[in-house]
């Protein structure tokens, strides 16, 4: 629990800061993953919360999720020129393969199926952070300078 609250409190904090001083691709995918946030903590709460029999066999919610936000992602990583969005559809892809091979029923550990499936979304918010770090310092730097 104390990992899930820490990762919604990064997120928020990156989405907020996206927004502030971000661009558009900074926007767009801060707000993937805070709707993501918001999408699988509605599911908890509405449903239960993942177990680790959820991760035993194909997790069809999560797999549903992570597929539409690599669609977002590449979306991001196409239309705008950054770096760090191709960086964040490659760590999303791992998380959509995660759900391939099991739905491929590899022999895939549950716990290695739910770290390949979580991990991502921490280096992604990472990035995410980084990228508007990086375009505010930018945009700081051309501003002052004219």
């Amino acid at each position: 629990m104390i990992r899930f609250l820490v990762q919604a409190l990064l997120l928020t904090a990156v989405f907020i800061a996206a927004w502030r001083a971000g661009g558009k691709p900074e926007k767009y995918v801060a707000t993937i993953y805070f709707s993501m946030l918001v999408v699988g903590s509605a599911q908890a709460l509405l449903f239960l919360p993942a177990t680790q029999a959820d991760y035993e066999e194909l997790y069809y919610f999560r797999f549903m999720l992570d597929f539409a936000a690599l669609g977002g992602v590449v979306f991001a990583a196409l239309r705008y020129d950054r770096w760090w969005t191709l960086w964040v559809g490659s760590v999303q892809f791992i998380a959509v393969m995660a759900h391939l091979l099991r739905a491929m029923d590899m022999p895939i550990p549950p716990l290695a199926y739910a770290v390949m499936e979580r991990w991502p979304v921490w280096i992604a918010i990472v990035l995410t952070a980084l990228g508007t770090y990086l375009h505010n310092r930018r945009w700081s730097a051309t501003r002052t300078d004219t």
